[in-house]
């Protein structure tokens, strides 16, 4: 059971299927996303970002890991791994540490991956 210190100190974000957010977020802490977003999305400190299927990004991403189920437009900057799930679609630039495609993602992307 989680008690009021707890949440106080909880670091995590999600933004559900029938959101819609305009505009640019940042973000502390792991987040999900399963909604629509035009803007530049940040995770800033530590904090994995997955876009989750029926996501929509339509901008710059820049995080630390990156898990992509859902679709994607613009540019991409991650410091870890970008991992583009079988039913991930990405349009646009990837610059990451680590980048792993599965079976079946769909991508038209100019990328750049360097193991650190």
């Amino acid at each position: 059971m989680i008690n009021d210190n707890d949440f106080r100190h909880f670091n995590y974000n999600v933004l559900g299927v029938k959101s819609k957010v305009v505009g640019d977020l940042i973000l502390s802490g792991d987040a999900i996303i399963t909604s629509s977003v035009e803007g530049s999305i940040e995770v800033i400190d530590t904090g994995k970002l997955v876009l989750e299927r029926g996501s929509f990004i339509k901008g710059k991403i820049k995080a630390i890991d990156l898990e992509i189920f859902g679709d994607v437009e613009g540019e991409i900057v991650c410091s870890g791994l970008v991992s583009i799930r079988s039913s991930g679609r990405v349009t646009g630039s990837i610059q990451s540490a680590r980048l792993v495609v599965y079976p079946g993602a769909i991508v038209e992307m100019t990328a750049h991956s360097q193991e650190t």
